[in-house]
């Protein structure tokens, strides 16, 4: 009987999947309990899931406190975002760092001059998206580098349009991503190959150094081979050129928008946007402004997406990236 697991339930358990700590995944796996449906052919899943509570519940009650983690294991995600810049030795991601945030990473002709990862803050009009960049993929690249490619919201996979087969190099990256059951494309999920359980990541495909001989060329290539699979964006950190169209490329991949806040009588405040998920609704808007909001919640009036400017709407009213909004509680 087939399980018929609903959206909400995959949703828990990708971010059951991707989570740092115990701490974390015991969180999200109680969680995917509450939300797994209760029917016959979910019979073998339900003990599953408790069988697995039981077992991290003692991990966590057995974890020294004053155990920590070497500080690269796990990056704290700040901003609107945080995506994680993923590709071969010398592919450009350190030079790329450099060139839209305030990072200062070792940039070298040589390979493997970032041994560990660099975080910089990409600004992108008025919010802010992380940056990763890590370790290259090779054959002496460290395990937990792949478990932050899982954990980031969103990958940019690197490639190099001055070497001489790109495409060539998109397919060893993808290739060594699979060995470690990660596959990249247009959506994220998690899905079972064979007796593996794959996660995919939602991903852009970054193609560096445009303004080298024969890049065009190269990158039309590209676009051929990839184009389906993923968003394509090409840039010259020499010339500036594509950088910004980049950061627009990062901030739509990471499928969020941004809602600003008024009072009563009073103009908008647009100084420091709430980011929330494409999808929510102005309740999850004043859940993310305070949960007394939330609680207290009656109605909303809304700027941009609705019908008329200042249009009343219920809990259930989807928000829109830029949408101004004044909640009545």
């Amino acid at each position: 009987m087939p399980a018929n697991l609903t959206p909400e339930y995959i949703e828990a358990e990708l971010r059951y999947r991707k989570a740092a700590t115990p701490e974390e995944k015991l969180r999200y796996l109680k969680e995917m309990i509450k939300l797994v449906p209760k029917h016959k052919g979910t019979e073998r899943l339900r003990v599953d899931l408790k069988k697995r509570l039981k077992q991290l519940q003692q991990e966590v009650q057995k974890k020294p406190k004053a155990t920590r983690t070497q500080p690269w294991e796990h990056v704290e995600r700040e901003g609107a975002g945080q995506i994680v810049l993923v590709g071969l030795p010398n592919a450009g991601k350190s030079s790329l760092l450099a060139a839209v945030t305030n990072a200062k990473p070792e940039i070298a002709e040589y390979p493997f001059s970032t041994f560990k990862p660099t975080v910089g803050m990409m600004p992108f009009e008025d919010v802010q998206i992380q940056l990763i960049d890590l370790p290259p993929l090779s054959d002496f690249v460290e395990g937990y580098v792949f478990n932050l490619i899982r954990q980031a919201d969103a990958v940019a996979l690197i490639v190099d349009l001055s070497e001489p087969d790109p495409a060539e190099s998109v397919l060893e990256a993808l290739g060594r991503l699979e060995e470690r059951k990660i596959q990249l494309g247009q959506e994220e999920g998690i899905f079972e190959d064979g007796s593996r359980t794959v996660v995919r990541l939602k991903t852009i495909l970054v193609a560096t150094k445009l303004d080298g001989e024969g890049a065009r060329e190269k990158l039309e290539e590209l676009c051929e081979l990839y184009g389906k699979e993923f968003p394509i964006v090409a840039v010259s950190t020499a010339t500036g050129e594509g950088l910004e169209e980049m950061k627009r490329a990062f901030f739509e991949r990471l499928n969020i928008v941004r809602v600003y806040t008024k009072k009563p009588g009073q103009p908008a405040s647009k100084d420091a946007p709430y980011v929330l998920k494409k999808g929510s609704t102005v309740l999850e808007a004043a859940e993310a402004i305070h949960h007394e909001l939330a609680e207290k919640f009656k109605y909303a009036r809304v700027w941009g997406s609705s019908e008329f400017p200042g249009q009343r709407v219920e809990r259930d009213h989807v928000v829109q990236d830029g949408d101004v909004i004044e909640i009545h509680a």
